[in-house]
């Protein structure tokens, strides 16, 4: 039944899954099956599904449903799922969601509609058409595309639609985080987006995070929640660190390119990053080795070495 969901349903650490893709768009299965199982073996919670990080907007609304069914039929229960349904069109937002809901995800997400510009009282509808579409509840995805000067006055209204359980938070403010934290009786269920501040967010009223490099150093993640969750904050603050290293490797080489390397060269064929997004050559994927091994990487991930 709409709006009965519980206290804060989604907690813990959740990885923004890459995408197992073929060349000619087709989701790679095995690949995918394998790659879930590690994670949820490694200390991930669920799955935040065909995001940004799975590379959505460059996929066909078919894959992305295909993507979903596979992730949540290999799940088989572990952990919660939340699908995003962000599109071009929010009539394929729509199928998108009330597929997901058909498949079993424990809720859908969305960024605010992409390429235009609309002013706040467009957005709300947009998550409210979005919303009441399906029974399951809506994560409200909060980032820089929301640009007005008082975010959290803007957004109060979408987070207080009914079928709106919570929000990602994606951006570098965490005093805003800090208020939203405290919208509908301090029950919004507020999940950090950037990865190299997990416990910046969790200090700030976060109930967990949604992360990229999740992917690649899911327990990594699990210690810093945890750690704060035991009011550890020096274990805390040295496992962010040690991620925060890992991330700044990443970054030069590319993020998505960089993870999906890592799993093709060990047996989890995931394929390459969407166009126009470049493949590694050789020498990057050796310097991209070398330095994750000199700090220490491969000694939490030996079967990634």
């Amino acid at each position: 039944m709409k709006g009965n969901y519980g206290d804060k349903p989604f907690r813990g650490i959740y990885p923004a899954l890459l995408t197992p893709i073929s060349e000619d768009g087709k989701i790679k299965k095995e690949g995918l099956k394998k790659l879930v199982s590690w994670e949820m073996e490694r200390g991930a919670d669920g799955f935040y599904i065909g995001g940004a990080t799975g590379e959505c907007y460059s996929m066909d609304t078919e894959a992305r449903e295909e993507l979903a069914q596979t992730a949540i039929n290999e799940m088989n229960g572990r952990g919660k799922s939340i699908v995003h349904i962000g599109a071009y069109s929010i009539r394929t937002g729509i199928r998108l969601a009330q597929h997901a809901e058909s498949v079993g995800a424990d809720a859908v997400s969305a960024t605010p509609p992409p390429v235009y510009h609309y002013n706040i009282d467009e957005i709300t509808e947009y998550y409210r058409i979005l919303s009441e579409a399906v029974k399951i509840p809506m994560i409200v995805y909060i980032n820089t595309m929301f640009t007005e000067k008082n975010v959290v006055s803007a957004v109060t209204r979408i987070l207080e639609l009914p079928n709106v359980i919570g929000a990602k938070f994606t951006r570098n403010n965490y005093y805003e985080m800090f208020q939203l934290s405290h919208l509908k009786g301090g029950k919004l269920n507020l999940l950090n987006g950037p990865d190299e501040t997990l416990l910046c967010g969790l200090i700030m009223g976060a109930d967990g995070g949604i992360g990229s490099t999740y992917n690649i150093m899911p327990d990594i993640y699990k210690k810093i929640y945890i750690a704060y969750l035991q009011s550890n904050i020096e274990e805390a603050q040295r496992w962010q660190f040690w991620a925060d290293a890992v991330i700044g490797i990443l970054l030069k080489f590319g993020q998505i390119q960089s993870m999906k390397y890592l799993f093709c060269r060990k047996g989890i064929d995931i394929g390459k990053a969407e166009k126009p997004g470049a493949e590694l050559s050789q020498a990057e994927g050796k310097a991209l080795m070398k330095k994750l091994k000199i700090i220490g990487y491969f000694h939490e991930y030996p079967e990634l070495e």
